[in-house]
């Protein structure tokens, strides 16, 4: 079934495209390699919540997070923010519902909607850039890509939630990096597990890795995804509970009847 909307524009500096179930956010700053300006932190969090109100209508299964022009993303516009200063203390305050601040629901953000999300890496991926990929659930990077946290060129440290989207890679890695700011091609990435795959075309082969899930169950996609968040953070006892349950939750519901009668039938499942 395909569903898809206009693209909309945020902050003259986002735009988002719905099309077949599969949201393509794009950062559209490309003169300045998409950098982290005042305008492109407020559309990139529009966009956010535009993302989460489209997932809940059931119009959105997947998203695609990608860079305009030579580049995803190099990191904060340091010229720009310095040059408010005075909005600077808002960046680190807080929602009071969820502890989450601004700069760390640009990485976040992502997940309030609820479905998966990749990210086509290309060109410089620096400092907020990187944290924002680290945000996705997958990251698709071309092997010449440049990636890196440059945070501490300027005399401070990464944190856009990377102590939440890290928490599965390697401390020593993220250290290194974090003190160094040495940059990382793609293919050194992918060998260190900061990405997911290489290619040399990112967003076509992320947009394969999206039309795939989209195909899938959506029940089913949620609950798995709903598994791999939830169970480090709990017992063995605890998360063998939660993959049982989670299961029966899936067992002969109307979903799970379309995809078994689905593949014994060898056509593609219908879920609306």
């Amino acid at each position: 079934m395909s569903d898809a909307v206009a693209q909309e524009h945020f902050a003259s500096r986002v735009t988002l495209t719905v099309t077949d179930f599969v949201a393509r956010v794009a950062l559209a700053r490309p003169d300045a390699l998409n950098g982290l300006d005042w305008a492109m932190i407020e559309g990139l969090l529009a966009a956010q919540r535009r993302l989460k109100a489209l997932a809940e209508a059931g119009r959105v299964r997947a998203v695609l997070l990608v860079g305009e022009g030579e580049s995803f993303c190099a990191g904060l516009d340091m010229a720009s923010i310095m040059g408010a200063p005075e909005r600077l203390p808002g960046l680190l305050e807080a929602d009071p519902e969820d502890g989450i601040n601004p700069v760390q629901r640009l990485a976040l953000g992502w997940r309030d909607a609820g479905v998966p999300v990749i990210a086509a890496l290309h060109g410089h991926v620096y400092g907020g850039g990187l944290q924002i990929a680290l945000g996705a659930d997958i990251r698709v990077a071309h092997p010449e890509a440049r990636l890196g946290l440059l945070e501490i060129d300027w005399g401070i440290i990464p944190d856009m939630a990377i102590s939440v989207t890290g928490a599965g890679l390697r401390r020593d890695l993220l250290q290194e990096l974090a003190w160094s700011g040495r940059k990382v091609s793609g293919n050194e990435a992918h060998a260190l597990g900061l990405v997911t795959r290489l290619s040399e075309a990112p967003e076509a082969t992320a947009r394969e890795v999206a039309r795939a899930i989209v195909a899938r169950s959506p029940k089913a996609v949620a609950a798995a995804r709903t598994l791999f968040e939830t169970a480090p953070s709990l017992s063995r006892r605890e998360r063998l509970a939660l993959e049982a349950r989670l299961q029966g939750e899936l067992l002969g519901s109307v979903e799970q009847r379309e995809a078994v009668t689905a593949r014994l039938a060898k056509r593609p499942a219908r879920f609306g």
